[in-house]
């Protein structure tokens, strides 16, 4: 976790898939999904990321690593590292890494819980990005 993050920071959560990438905002601590674009060109898609990022004064991006329950890479989260590295080239702020492991289960059950209709659920990346970013908050050292 880095060390300089700060509260009031503004974040952009990404939910990463090769179909639809899932996008959150956050600042001091709360989250809220934004929408999600599509992921099938990741040149285009880091356009519109980066564009996003510009035009709200980001301050930092959360990318969600889809890890094995053991901690270890999956080959998509190597994918998920590759679309980063290419990120890092046109954003030239912070981007950390929060293990996802089991978001978008449990999106699915968030979503149910807020009565989000079904037609509705079938596209919940944004959903899992704003889980994402809540577990980034959970993870901060509080003084």
């Amino acid at each position: 976790m880095p060390k300089k993050t700060k509260l009031n920071e503004l974040i952009l959560g990404i939910d990463y898939g090769e179909r639809n990438i899932g996008l959150s905002f956050g600042r001091n601590e709360l989250v809220s999904p934004l929408k999600v674009i599509s992921g099938k060109n990741d040149d285009s898609a880091i356009t519109e990321i980066v564009r996003y990022a510009m035009e709200n004064k980001i301050d930092r991006i959360v990318i969600g690593l889809p890890l094995n329950v053991e901690g270890k890479d999956t080959a998509q989260s190597r994918k998920v590292r590759r679309f980063t590295k290419f990120l890092k080239i046109r954003f030239k702020k912070p981007i950390d890494f929060v293990n996802e492991f089991r978001s978008t289960k449990n999106s699915k059950t968030e979503t149910i819980r807020l009565g989000v209709s079904k037609k509705r659920r079938k596209k919940i990346d944004h959903y899992s990005a704003a889980l994402i970013l809540k577990e980034y908050y959970a993870r901060l050292p509080h003084s």
